[in-house]
């Protein structure tokens, strides 16, 4: 049985052979004519290892020219290419292999049928632009937005912590200006205190972005204190002595007030801001003084200025040169002091010229006929005399030299004998213009109304002594003059 087998695979054996090797040959065929092998792209996004790696040697990168995702072809039976998608292949650049700084050559492995397909050769990079790492700390300011409530004001502001580390590449933390802490004040009128999260702005005032950079801290606790408010004047003195002929006249500034915060308790303390005198001296000042005063220095302790542009205040001192002046006063405002009892006097001219010295605006005002003065005649006897006159001045005004006035003294018995011949019918109690009688106890009398007193009261009857005492109560107490019927 077994020979009969033997017999029957060994018969013909050859064209068997034959057969099954044309058989395999067609086989193939029909295989490689249904599933040829054919090339297929894939595109896949490149993945970073050891990214720690240039951190570590200080330097930052970034992923240009899109290269972190790439596309490749792979080569394969037709059956297995069209079960395989992106997910299927990994693509790898390991920043150890980092060429020149510059690119990272990309390893791709596919996950499945890796004995299949082949990945085309072509040397694909991940392109990097490297630069330096850089931290820096930064100061974090304060800043507020809104408006705090209406007599109020902000006070000092304060963060915690006060420094910022930023770490992440050098351009970027170039271009950082500032850090601030932003908190909202609308309305407030007490203390705030809040967590902030700081912001980071270039010049332009722009924020900056941060997704390259990375910070030590998140938040900050940020304090403002809301202050009162209160308007108060501004107060300047001067010092020094003024050379001869100029005078201060007063002092100008801008401005008059300033708006101070602080706290209530302080504020209510505070009602001017006093600028020392030893500011403006006016020493031998023969013009105005013009001088810019920062007054900030002499706010009290624990008050400030709500607005700090007010701190430079403009002061004009002004200062004016006196001018001499000549004046024609009337001789009947005179009074002439310590006549004796028994004269007269009678002014030779019905003027004086006086020279006065003053503000030129003051000495436009001035009417002479409202100047006075005085004459003092004692131990004088009969004659003419020139005697010096003292003026009663206002303290606007200066005499510029000693004036003097001539005086007729007569005894006034002929005083009486001449107004008598002089006149059939004399008034009662009227004597000859331009003189001025004597008092008993040397007291002075005007030249604008004559008076005898030697001789009697004119027109009363009364004479010798007792004549001179009752002109000088007559003279000192009017009242008198109307009990005795003299008016």
């Amino acid at each position: 049985m077994l020979r009969q087998i033997v017999k029957r695979i060994t018969n013909n054996f050859g064209l068997k052979i034959l057969a099954v090797v044309f058989a395999s040959v067609l086989w193939l065929a029909v295989v490689n004519i249904d599933d040829p092998t054919t090339t297929k792209s894939f595109t896949v996004t490149v993945g970073v290892e050891n990214s720690d790696y240039l951190t570590g040697i200080g330097k930052y990168y970034e992923i240009i020219n899109n290269s972190s995702t790439i596309t490749f072809k792979v080569s394969g039976k037709r059956s297995y290419l069209e079960r395989m998608s992106n997910s299927d292949f990994k693509a790898t650049a390991d920043l150890e292999l980092i060429e020149n700084l510059e690119r990272v050559p990309v390893e791709i492995t596919p996950q499945r049928y890796g004995g299949y397909v082949t990945v085309s050769s072509k040397i694909y990079y991940l392109e990097l632009k490297v630069e330096d790492l850089v931290s820096k700390p930064f100061v974090i300011s304060v800043e507020t937005e809104g408006k705090v409530a209406d007599q109020h004001d902000l006070g000092e502001t304060s963060v915690s912590p006060t420094l910022l580390r930023v770490m992440g590449p050098a351009s970027v933390i170039e271009r950082i200006e500032k850090v601030a802490a932003t908190v909202n004040v609308e309305g407030m009128s007490q203390d705030i205190t809040d967590s902030v999260i700081p912001v980071l702005y270039d010049k332009d005032g722009n924020e900056v972005d941060t997704k390259d950079l990375t910070y030590n801290i998140q938040n900050v606790m940020v304090s403002v204190k809301v202050l009162d408010t209160k308007e108060v004047a501004l107060n300047f003195q001067t010092t020094g002595t003024l050379g001869d002929g100029y005078e201060y006249v007063g002092i100008e500034y801008h401005p008059q007030t300033v708006l101070v915060k602080g706290m209530s308790a302080v504020l209510n303390t505070v009602n001017d801001i006093t600028v020392p005198k030893e500011v403006l001296d006016l020493t031998n000042a023969t013009d105005n003084i013009e001088k810019e005063v920062d007054i900030s220095s002499y706010l009290p302790s624990g008050v400030s200025l709500v607005d700090s542009s007010q701190a430079k205040v403009s002061v004009v001192v002004k200062i004016e040169r006196h001018e001499q002046r000549q004046f024609k006063m009337p001789t009947a405002n005179i009074t002439v002091k310590n006549l004796g009892f028994k004269y007269h006097a009678k002014f030779l001219a019905n003027e004086v010229k006086v020279e006065l010295e003053g503000l030129p605006s003051d000495l436009e005002k001035l009417d002479a006929e409202t100047l006075t003065g005085s004459i003092d005649v004692a131990g004088m006897t009969e004659g003419e005399h020139t005697v010096s006159l003292e003026l009663n001045l206002d303290s606007k005004f200066n005499q510029v030299r000693n004036a003097t006035v001539t005086v007729n003294i007569v005894l006034a018995d002929e005083d009486q004998e001449e107004d008598s011949g002089g006149s059939e019918e004399p008034d009662e109690g009227e004597s000859g213009s331009g003189t001025s009688g004597g008092s008993g106890n040397g007291g002075s009398q005007s030249g604008a109304g004559d008076t005898d007193s030697a001789g009697g009261l004119s027109g009363t009857g009364v004479s010798g002594p007792i004549g001179g005492a009752w002109s000088n109560l007559v003279t000192e107490k009017p009242e008198d003059r109307r009990l005795l019927g003299i008016e």
